[in-house]
């Protein structure tokens, strides 16, 4: 049984030109993941070559991507190949048939045959022909590196959701295009569930982030069109100085991109955290990033984003049906008890169950009840556990739900005592205040205060920090925009008040600072 895409490359040597092809594309395709069957590589040495050959046809390949040439269609070879692959089809649906013609090419035999099938279009440009017979097999199109790191954290520990993907899939069967939104509470797995879904299909994909300052629709109207150009092979150098003003240059290469796809292929596009965009980039009259209201044929976005987010406003007769994760409770309790099976296996937090005396089933069955649904919660309590932050494992003493882990630490890092501490709300807020990340140094002039204070609190705050090393630099920022709700939350904005530390006035503090530097000419930060 064949269990991965393997591709008989059929070729001749009559031709360099068609020689070179064949194996430059059967290198890169196996640099995609695919196996690739071509002679004579693929041919054990001593062995009988033809019946080697008949063997990888019949028994090692599941697609047949012959390369006709007018030099190929004289080969008798390449057309016993295409015989031999007309046969197997007629016993094995299963086995697909990829004919790439290239130039003008005369009768042959078999002529008939091959034209009736829907051949993989042909490309001048090597990357693009690549990726066209990559969307023929189904291998997953390459990640973007700047992408692949988030999708590495995202992913970490993923579980389940199987009926959200098949979700989407359904959705993705069903429509010639469209809009599908996954919404969902704050630290519901939106974020893993858009990460895992670029993981398992290679589509296109944005991921907004409020605290990093990747939220604005410029970023965005950067970033995908590139990716599809570059898929795509169209035919722009570099994405135009001005496509980050509108929507203009995305919906040109969504159409161009549209015109090359055949009907059995389609353009995916994932973009999380709507929520996160900033609303005041926003033009008014215009969806969320510049979102066209109509899409193409073959054109597809999965966007995600918090519950009663307004995100667009489609066209008639553009689809746009919504997946709320909170529907899919049983489910998520499921997913939440699986990732509790593994997470319960990890020496250390065994240990802390085991020194407790705590029934690790028990244990799972109180963390479920505990955690409402919200993975976030999970990724906080447990490490939190295994560090000893909570030594008692009862019911009582552990928090319920995101928000109560959120309070309970509040007030076990000492942010309600009194005197208050000033010092470590003011770093805290500078942090949900700014608009992107930034560095100790810039926290330090910001707060005025110390290298050592500052570098305390961000340690006592790590889990909720997000770090980064930037050229030997570490930047900072909140890693979740649930913490930040939470720390605009009436009650704590008026417990930090009382100590003197408002959202105006650090925000004030900000811009001062960076006023400062413009008038200056400060370069050091």
């Amino acid at each position: 049984m064949i269990n991965k895409a393997t591709i008989f490359i059929s070729h001749t040597i009559r031709d360099p030109r068609d020689f070179e092809l064949a194996h430059r594309l059967a290198a890169t395709l196996q640099d995609r993941g695919a196996k690739v069957w071509i002679a004579p590589e693929s041919i054990p040495a001593g062995s009988n070559w033809k019946a080697e050959l008949v063997r990888g046809l019949l028994e090692q390949s599941s697609h047949f991507l012959v390369v006709l040439t007018a030099a190929s269609v004289a080969s008798d070879w390449v057309l016993k190949e295409v015989e031999i692959a007309r046969q197997r089809k007629t016993s094995d649906s299963g086995f697909q048939i990829l004919p790439l013609p290239i130039g003008h090419i005369g009768a042959y035999a078999g002529k008939d045959y091959i034209e009736d099938l829907q051949h993989v279009p042909y490309y001048e440009d090597f990357h693009a022909q690549l990726d066209a017979i990559a969307r023929a097999v189904g291998l997953a199109p390459p990640i973007p590196q700047e992408i692949q790191s988030i999708i590495a954290e995202k992913t970490e520990g993923f579980v389940g959701r199987n009926y959200i993907f098949d979700a989407i899939q359904q959705f993705l069967n069903a429509n010639r295009s469209g809009y599908v939104l996954v919404q969902g509470d704050p630290g519901a797995g939106k974020s893993a569930i858009a990460a895992e879904f670029v993981k398992r299909t290679g589509c296109v994909a944005h991921f907004n982030n409020r605290a990093l300052g990747i939220n604005r629709p410029e970023d965005f109207l950067e970033n995908v069109p590139a990716q599809i150009v570059g898929r795509f092979g169209l035919p722009y150098p570099s994405v135009p100085a001005n496509s980050r003003q509108d929507g203009a240059f995305l919906k040109r290469v969504l159409d161009e991109a549209a015109a090359k796809l055949n009907d059995q292929e389609r353009l995916v596009i994932l973009v999380d955290a709507l929520d996160e965009v900033d609303a005041t980039a926003r033009r008014s009259g215009t969806n969320t990033l510049c979102l066209p209201p109509h899409l193409p044929r073959g054109i597809y976005f999965v966007l995600t984003a918090r519950r009663e987010t307004t995100v667009l406003v489609a066209s008639a007769g553009t689809q746009r049906p919504t997946i709320d994760l909170s529907t899919f409770r049983r489910e998520s309790e499921s997913d939440i008890r699986t990732y509790l099976d593994a997470a319960v296996q990890r020496p250390a937090l065994a240990a802390r169950i085991a020194a407790r005396g705590v029934d690790a089933e028990v244990f799972i069955n109180e963390l479920v009840r505990k955690s409402d649904c919200n993975f976030m919660y999970l990724r906080n309590v447990l490490p939190a556990i295994e560090h000893g932050f909570y030594q008692d494992l009862t019911p009582t003493h552990l928090p319920q739900g995101l928000e109560g882990y959120y309070e309970d630490h509040w007030e076990r890092m000492g942010m309600r005592a009194k005197p208050f501490p000033r010092t470590k709300l003011n770093i805290i807020y500078v942090l949900a205040e700014v608009t992107r990340a930034v560095s100790r140094r810039q926290i330090e002039r910001f707060c005025g205060e110390d290298p050592v204070t500052v570098q305390e609190v961000l340690d006592d705050w790590r889990q909720f920090i997000h770090s980064a090393d930037r050229e030997g630099e570490i930047f900072y920022s909140i890693y979740h925009a649930s913490f930040a709700d939470f720390l605009h939350r009436k009650d704590i904005v008026k417990s930090a008040g009382d100590a003197g530390v408002t959202v105006e006035g650090v925000n004030a503090m900000i811009g001062n600072t960076i006023l400062d530097d413009i008038y200056s000419d400060d370069t050091s930060l």
